[in-house]
């Protein structure tokens, strides 16, 4: 049996075991890719298998795409990442239980800025009024505020760590204040495109057929069911808000910049490659290297060692829970029943590139789920050991 079938017959194995709805997954070696392959239902109901075109909402590994814009504009000089965030914003940003420290973008990228994740009304709101400004959000007397925005530890204090998407979109509106463009756009232009990943976008626009869209599903616990929970136009196109008077800085969570990314594994292969290449992919460089090594290099670290996030990187996660002894950083991905990875070790290249859309998503005493360990271990069996 050839390498290529045996993996598939592996990844075949995982798939059944835990009820895994469809899967596309890539390996890395050194930092490059050297087998992708799919499995299962990008659709159930219409039976549509998963292939190298499927399109994933891929939840949270977004996030890394947005803090790449950031760092392009820290790089060209426009801010820096110990910049007080609310004099990026225009607004008067203060912790109100530590009104003396200043909130800045690097604390943002490692989930210590205090900010909670408190967005969800805020952010449903903006789908139908996509000019309504942030400050109702964050600023006190805002109609968006939420009473637990805040944690009580001081900005920048890992003990105060709590992840964050509403910092995700803190960041692309400051993205949009200082490009200029719309972050949908500045993405596709800046980010996306230069790399070749042309089916990626934060905007459905972008996406040239809607039925290669996967569902998402999450699966009823009482039941065992999996029910639909995103993307299931099946073939139908949602409608997008009206953007002709679209000002860009104002409020940008319209392009869902926490999650909101959508690309096959394809692309966000690329995407892993371009962050093991330290900022560069076949000759296209989006950052410099120094910069991507700051994105890599520990910036807290937890004691004791418990939860997911243990380690943090700048918008990165660090953990040696998925290939057990091997230190990967990257980022994971959960939500509406999607469950993604994409992470690689820095020292050799070694990668690994997952998007499942409905699991058993037991972790079995595991950090990962199990689905996420086994995808692991049958790579590390085939790739990795010495025959």
């Amino acid at each position: 049996m050839s390498k290529p079938d045996k993996v598939l017959m592996k990844i075949q194995e995982v798939a059944e075991r835990r009820r895994i709805v469809g899967m596309a997954c890539a390996f890395l070696i050194r930092g490059r890719v050297v087998w992708k392959g799919n499995v299962g239902q990008a659709d159930i109901e219409r039976k549509l298998p998963v292939t190298d075109k499927t399109i994933f909402r891929i939840a949270s590994i977004a996030k890394t795409v947005t803090a790449v814009a950031l760092l392009q504009l820290v790089e060209q000089g426009r801010c820096s990442l110990d910049d007080d965030v609310g004099r990026l914003l225009g607004l008067p940003l203060r912790h109100p239980l530590h009104r003396e420290e200043s909130i800045r973008l690097r604390h943002l990228m490692t989930h210590t800025s205090g900010l909670r994740d408190e967005y969800k009304g805020f952010a449903a709101a903006s789908r139908q009024e996509p000019m309504l400004p942030l400050s109702e959000l964050l600023m006190p007397g805002g109609g968006w505020q939420p009473t637990k925005l805040w944690g009580d530890k001081p900005p920048g204090d890992p003990a105060g760590y709590e992840y964050s998407n509403l910092g995700a979109i803190v960041m692309a509106t400051i993205v949009e204040r200082l490009s200029g463009e719309r972050f949908d756009r500045y993405c596709r232009k800046h980010l996306l495109l230069p790399l070749g990943m042309t089916d990626s976008s934060f905007n459905l626009d972008d996406i040239d057929d809607p039925n290669r869209l996967a569902v998402l599903y999450e699966r009823d616990s009482a039941t065992g069911q999996y029910i639909a929970a995103a993307d299931a136009g099946r073939g139908v196109r949602p409608d997008q808000p009206d953007l002709r008077e679209y000002v860009p800085g104002v409020n940008g969570s319209l392009f869902e910049p926490q999650g909101g990314l959508r690309t096959t594994i394809t692309d966000l292969s690329r995407w892993l490659e371009l962050l093991a290449g330290r900022g560069e992919r076949n000759g296209v460089r989006l950052l410099q290297a120094r910069t991507v090594q700051d994105m890599l290099s520990q910036h807290w670290t937890r004691e004791p060692q418990e939860g997911f996030y243990r380690e943090s990187g700048l918008q990165l996660q660090r953990t040696r829970d998925l290939f057990p002894g091997r230190l990967m950083v990257g980022q994971a991905g959960d939500a509406y029943g999607l469950r993604s990875g994409m992470y690689f070790e820095p020292d050799t290249g070694m990668g690994l590139v997952y998007a499942m859309n409905g699991l058993d998503d037991a972790k079995d005493g595991h950090v990962f789920t199990a689905a996420e360990t086994e995808l692991a271990a049958a790579m590390t069996e085939i790739f990795l050991k010495k025959k």
